[in-house]
């Protein structure tokens, strides 16, 4: 699903997140300026830079995990079979895919679960943290009105960054 409209006026003023957000890319000057776009909104971020490496700090965790924001092409494992795991160990976790391939890439069942999101990249900071916040906000609140999931019609559906 492509997130939900972000031309809301409503962008969080300042630090305001809450939550745990697991973070996997293997990029790590990307990884590392995402995270820290996260974390000085107020949101905890646990940084791998692959699924084996999510995968173990996620079975470490004591809280859950709420949120999930993965590359959808990683080393061995991709997001997609993450994000079936991570639902496995985080049964109400958010996925959010990022993806730097756009329209043109066919990545078959990628996102085709429920609660899967895609973030086309590149993406802006305010974007990112629309996105973040407008998803988690609608979990707590109003979880059976799920924003509708549009991963196989992107082209309707893109947002440009802000």
């Amino acid at each position: 699903m492509y997130l939900p409209d972000l031309k809301q006026p409503n962008a969080p003023a300042g630090p305001s997140g809450t939550g745990t957000i697991l973070l996997v890319d293997d990029n790590d000057a990307f990884r590392s300026v995402i995270s820290t776009f996260l974390q000085s909104s107020g949101y905890k971020v646990l940084e791998a830079r692959s699924a084996s490496e999510a995968s173990i700090i996620a079975a470490h965790q004591e809280k859950p995990i709420d949120l999930l924001l993965t590359d959808v092409v990683l080393p061995g494992v991709n997001g997609d079979q993450l994000g079936d795991y991570l639902r496995f160990l985080f049964p109400q976790i958010t996925v959010v895919f990022m993806s730097g391939y756009g329209t043109s890439a066919n990545f078959g069942s990628v996102g085709s679960q429920t609660g899967a999101h895609m973030l086309p990249k590149p993406f802006s900071k305010k974007t990112l943290l629309l996105a973040v916040a407008q998803l988690l906000h609608w979990k707590e609140n109003d979880e059976k009105h799920a924003p509708l999931r549009a991963w196989g019609n992107v082209t309707n559906s893109i947002h440009q960054p802000a």
